[in-house]
C-alpha cells in the first residue's frame, strides 16, 4: 500500500510540473480587457500579447513574464492613468521582458526597473514623462532599440545599476539629460544616440568601468560628461559639434549643486 501512495504521490508532483513548464499566451483585450489584469493573473513564464490601441494604465510587474505589443509602439500606447506612478514598473523579480509599447504622461518614468534583473526592455518608446527609462538598483538588464525623446528630465536614467546593456537607442530632445548614470558601473552603452538635448548627452557622475562605444552624441551643450567616474573606457564615440566640448570649471559646481538637488528631489519619487 505505501508503494501505491508513493506512486500516486510522484504521479502528481510529475503532472504539476509538466503543467507548469508549458507557459500559456495570454491575449489582450480577447482573455482580460485590460494589460494589468492580464498581468495580475498570468503565472510565471506566461507571455501577454497585447492588440493595437490606447490604453490607460498603471502596469507593476513582479513576476518573470513577458508583455509584447502585437504591431509595436506606433499603434500601441500607454498613457499613465494615475500619473505620480510609472506607466510600467518591474519590480523584485528576474527575467521579465516588456516590448514593443509607446508608454508615456507620467510624472515618474515611462518604463521603470527596480532591483530588476536578467529582463529586457526593447523597441519601446517612452515619450512625455519626467524620465524615460529608468533603472534603479537593477543588473545585467538588456535595454535595446528604445526611443526614449521629449522627456522632462532625462531619457534614460541609471542609478545604482550595474552589468546592464544599453545598446541602439535614442535619447533625444529631452529637457536635461539624454542618458545618466549615477553610482552605475560596469554598464555597456553601444551604439547609442544622445543628440539635441538641453545640457548633457552622455553623463556618468560616480559610475566606473563603463564601456562606451560608438555612440553619436551631437548638438547638446555639453558631450559626455564625467565626474569622479574612472576606468571608462571610451571608444569610437562621436561628440562633434556640442556647445562646449570641455565643461568650465564654474559649471560643474553650478552641476553638482543642481544634481544634488535632483537627486534628493528623485528620492521622493522613486520608491519601491
Amino acid at each position: 500500500m505505501s508503494k501505491l501512495i508513493l506512486s500516486i504521490f510522484i504521479g502528481l508532483i510529475s503532472l504539476f510540473i509538466l503543467t507548469r513548464v508549458e507557459a500559456a499566451v495570454i491575449n489582450v483585450p480577447q482573455d482580460y480587457k485590460t494589460i494589468r489584469d492580464a498581468v495580475e493573473n498570468a503565472n510565471p513564464q506566461d507571455t501577454i500579447i497585447v492588440d493595437e490601441g490606447e490604453y490607460k494604465e498603471n502596469i507593476v510587474i513582479t513576476k518573470p513574464i513577458v508583455i509584447r505589443a502585437s504591431k509595436g509602439p506606433d499603434v500601441t500606447i500607454v498613457h499613465a492613468l494615475i500619473q505620480g506612478e510609472p506607466v510600467f514598473k518591474i519590480k523584485n523579480t528576474n527575467e521579465a521582458s516588456i516590448i514593443g509599447f509607446t508608454a508615456s504622461d507620467s510624472l515618474s518614468s515611462g518604463i521603470y526597473l527596480y532591483n530588476a534583473h536578467n529582463g529586457q526592455v526593447l523597441n519601446n518608446k517612452t515619450v512625455n514623462n519626467h524620465i524615460g527609462i529608468t533603472l534603479y538598483s537593477s543588473n545585467n538588464n538588456i535595454i535595446k532599440d528604445n526611443i526614449a525623446n521629449s522627456n522632462e528630465y532625462y531619457g534614460i536614467y541609471l542609478e545604482s545599476s550595474h552589468n546592464n546593456l544599453l545598446e541602439k537607442n535614442i535619447a533625444n530632445s529631452n529637457k536635461d539629460k539624454g542618458i545618466f548614470l549615477s553610482l552605475s558601473s560596469s554598464n555597456n552603452l553601444n551604439n547609442n544616440s544622445a543628440n539635441l538635448n538641453t545640457w548633457n548627452g552622455i553623463i556618468l557622475w560616480s559610475s566606473h568601468k563603463n564601456t562606451l562605444k560608438d555612440n553619436k552624441i551631437f548638438r547638446n551643450t555639453y558631450g559626455i560628461v564625467t565626474s569622479d567616474s574612472d576606468n571608462n573606457d571610451m571608444i569610437n564615440n562621436s561628440t562633434w559639434p556640442n556647445i562646449y566640448i570641455i565643461l568650465p570649471v564654474i559649471l560643474i559646481y553650478i552641476g553638482i549643486l543642481l544634481y544634488l538637488i535632483q537627486k534628493n528631489l528623485f528620492r521622493f519619487v522613486y520608491k519601491g
